[in-house]
């Protein structure tokens, strides 16, 4: 970790820069002079700030890059290599500028490729477009949502000097060896734009990110020489030693030492606070009182405002705006939230822009990359997510440094069940993390103990119950984020439990070779023989070099639509080939045992539920499972996610026949059901596919091809939690990564002492908890005047600690 005493300071930076700057600066953008930025001088010693010119900051980049060893005679060299940069800097502020100017210059004086990674492909578009709108023609990006014919393109500019400046998605640049995209040409720089994603206990995490550091850091010596990282962002809490630092995570994460960190101030001059305590009439409802304020709020707001609403759930904000916003005025009004396509955000973005819509409800979607200078409020519903995303969320109002932007809401302590609800729907459990641990182990096994494997996210499929209501690769990128946000924490426990990595994770590319299975006829082997090798002993099973297939044969599809025509059979007209995963099952007891257990445990479990639809309309508590499951020797945490399983379950084509419901009790976190008749149709279905399909004794394996949605995949699921399978899916099209086990004893133990507790999960949330304490201390304390506002956000960003500050802003 970097030693904050190493921080850099401003005084580090040039005093000037080469004339060459300016010339870039008024050719390419048209301005006369550089903005100034408002920099600590150096955090360790105190909170003092330097104006400092963009143009200083320019030169700086240029120097690391001309420092760094390159092997090419034209750029200077020195002994020492050069360190990476890390900068903060609030939105507005003009970051992009401080990589895209170097970029250029590097591009025309030495022929060297500058990299921007950022996370947001709407993000990447919208800088590329910018630029290409001022002239600017060599730049280009790639993304997964390109057709390879689109990407081919992109590449071959790269590759043959026509573009200097590429922006590429994380998940594509850690698909492939560095040369598919560039050719033979010099990385001289690569940007890592929006880094605060990397820190894990932010909702803004991503997990590619995290990959980063350890891909840039192999990326160096496959090269064989050294290239500068230049990461920003615009919110980052510096505060060492913190689980919330931000900064020095963000530097370890991506592997910068030797770092130069510049913190820009987050104090906006600008931008002023409006908030009020819920105001209740007599007899009133939290819920009315809310609608009743947002909608006065709104009126108000339309009549002279540009306004940019926030409001936390994507699933109901049409049906809010309806309700806040009268019929006559709703031409004024547009919603913004991820599930709307990129056409319909653009359009609402322009209209915005221009003024014909004067007020946008949005989620936290609406967010980086959207330059809208004169937008003069944001109003907050309620807060969904971390303080630091709350004030990224202000700063995008009075962007223009002369327009005065106000902070508003009407704050109430209930606000807070938003953000708790977010929080659990997307948080993983430390029984979670422990079950994920022991199919680590049992996959390890079943792969034969090799040391390092390509391991399918589907495997962990069953420990998250994610629903499967959207389409399957939607589902399936959830999936990938959560698995693989739980792995790389029990990766980073481990290595810190042990001071060794006991398992290393590593992304594998977004296709590779998969099975399918023509449900149709020979119209798919037909078409496609040479990308297909045929499954010994399976009629109509192929192995598919699936990425090489789209890249020739459906060049046109972006890889969305691809990976949603393989797995609905709809590839090609007259065949219904689809994706399947190959099962390797070990089993653990002779067929006829387990089928005893199973048939056992699903007679105990609909007694339990036809006596509930009897005496108390099919409601039951978690309590009451667990009696049931502890007869058949099933601990607690099988026992739930058995039940989970059952409360997924769906039909071979992905039509949910579930009879089973779920709620979280309010008083704790345990889980309460209710069933309807025909339920025992789910258990009586895995109990004839088991005599149909489980035969052997205890040590046999068993291969089977099927889809990760299918009935035979939840029936191995259900026999895995009782103990009676082991089993990993290979091929199956889903989302995989690569594990080294460096240490399989140390593993094996901390799986049989079943005591695992992920201290990574804890400090998250207890992150999770101070951010609600912060936001009760803003919003709830004594009456603050703007200027005590932003000290208690300058206070918070420069290291003061959470109880401190609650402390000293509380009543």
């Amino acid at each position: 970790m970097t030693d904050p005493q190493h921080l850099s300071a401003t005084h580090t930076l040039p005093q000037a820069w080469r004339p060459e700057v300016d010339e870039l600066l008024a050719d390419v953008w048209g301005y006369e002079s550089f903005r100034e930025l408002e920099i600590y001088d150096d955090l360790t010693q105190g909170r003092s700030t330097s104006r400092v010119s963009q143009g200083r900051l320019v030169e700086r980049v240029l120097q690391v890059v001309e420092q760094a060893p390159q092997g090419a005679t034209q750029v200077p060299q020195v002994v020492e290599q050069a360190p990476n940069i890390l900068m903060t800097a609030p939105t507005g502020s003009g970051k992009s500028l401080l990589f895209q100017l170097p970029a250029i210059y590097l591009g025309r004086r030495y022929g060297l490729l500058t990299i921007v990674v950022s996370p947001l492909k709407a993000l990447i578009v919208d800088q590329v477009e910018a630029l290409q709108d001022l002239g600017y023609d060599r730049v280009g990006y790639a993304s997964s949502d390109l057709s390879p014919q689109e990407k081919a393109e992109a590449y071959r500019r790269v590759a043959a000097g026509q573009t200097d400046l590429f922006y590429l998605s994380p998940e594509l640049l850690l698909s492939y060896d560095i040369s598919h995209f560039v050719g033979d040409r010099r990385l001289g720089l690569v940007v890592v734009d929006e880094a605060h994603t990397v820190t894990t206990w932010g909702r803004e995490f991503r997990v590619d990110y995290w990959f980063l550091g350890r891909y840039l850091t192999e990326l160096k010596a496959r090269l064989g020489y050294p290239f500068p990282i230049f990461a920003l962002t615009a919110t980052a809490v510096w505060r060492p030693g913190g689980a919330d630092d931000m900064v020095q995570e963000t530097v370890r994460s991506l592997q910068m030492n030797p770092c130069e960190v510049y913190v820009g101030t987050v104090r906006r001059s600008n931008i002023g606070f409006d908030i009020r305590p819920l105001a209740f009439a007599p007899d009133e409802t939290y819920d009315k009182a809310k609608q009743r304020v947002v909608s006065d709020r709104i009126a108000h707001l339309l009549d002279s405002h540009k306004t940019l609403l926030y409001y936390p759930f994507a699933g109901t904000i049409d049906l809010r705006l309806k309700s806040w916003v009268a019929p006559g005025r709703r031409d004024l009004v547009a919603s913004y939230y991820g599930k709307k396509d990129k056409v319909q955000k653009a359009a609402i973005v322009q209209e915005f822009r221009q003024g014909s819509k004067r007020l946008i409800v949005a989620t936290k979607a609406f967010g980086m990359g959207i330059d809208i200078s004169d937008i003069d409020r944001v109003y907050h519903v309620a807060p969904s997510s971390t303080f630091v995303d709350y004030i990224q969320e202000i700063g995008r109002s009075a962007r223009d440094a002369n327009t005065h932007g106000i902070s508003m809401t009407d704050y109430h302590e209930r606000d807070f069940y938003y953000m708790n609800r977010l929080h659990a729907a997307g948080a993983i459990t430390q029984e979670q993390l422990a079950m994920i641990l022991g199919k680590l182990l049992e996959v390890y096994h079943i792969k034969g103990e090799q040391r390092q494997a390509m391991v399918s996210l589907t495997d962990f499929e069953y420990v998250v119950s994610l629903p499967r209501t959207r389409t399957k690769v939607e589902y399936e990128a959830e999936l990938g984020q959560l698995i693989k946000t739980a792995l790389l924490w029990i990766e980073e426990d481990l290595a810190q439990r042990y001071g060794r990595p006991l398992i290393e994770v590593s992304p594998l590319g977004l296709l590779g070779e998969g099975y399918m299975q023509d449900k149709a006829g020979e119209q798919f082997a037909r078409t496609f023989a040479s990308y297909l090798t045929p499954v010994e002993g399976e009629e109509g099973l192929y192995r598919v070099r699936l990425a090489r297939l789209w890249e020739e044969q459906f060049p046109d599809l972006g890889y969305k639509e691809y990976k949603q025509k393989l797995m609905g059979g709809t590839l090609i007209e007259g065949s219904r080939a689809v994706l399947v995963g190959r099962h390797d099952v070990l089993l653990h007891q002779d067929a006829d045992e387990m089928h005893r257990r199973l048939v056992a445990l699903l007679v105990g479990l609909k007694r339990l539920m036809v006596d509930k639809l009897r005496t108390s309309k099919g409601r039951f508590d978690e309590s009451e499972l667990r009696a049931v499951f502890s007869e058949h020797g099933m601990d607690v945490r099988s026992a739930k996610r058995f039940i989970g399983s059952l409360l997924q379950s769906r039909t071979e084509e992905g039509r949910s026949i579930s009879y089973i419901s779920s709620a979280k009790k309010k008083e704790s976190n345990e889980l309460s059901f209710t069933v309807t008749r025909g339920f025992d149709l789910i258990l009586s279905r895995y109990q004839k596919l088991f005599q149909q399909r489980i035969t052997g004794q205890a040590g046999d394996r068993l291969t089977f091809y099927c889809t990760p949605f299918s009935d035979l995949n939840m029936l191995l699921n259900l026999l895995s939690m009782l103990g009676s399978v082991s089993f990993s899916v290979e091929g199956g099209g889903s989302p995989a990564v690569q594990i080294h086990v460096a240490d399989p004893e140390a593993l094996a133990g901390l799986v049989a002492s079943e005591r695992y507790h992920n201290h990574i999960l804890d400090q998250c949330e207890q992150v999770f908890q101070d951010q609600i304490a912060l936001f009760k201390a803003f919003y709830g304390g004594r009456p603050m005047s703007d200027d005590e506002r932003w000290d208690f956000i300058e206070d918070y960003f420069t290291g003061t600690a959470v109880n401190e500050l609650v402390e000293r802003f509380s009543h």
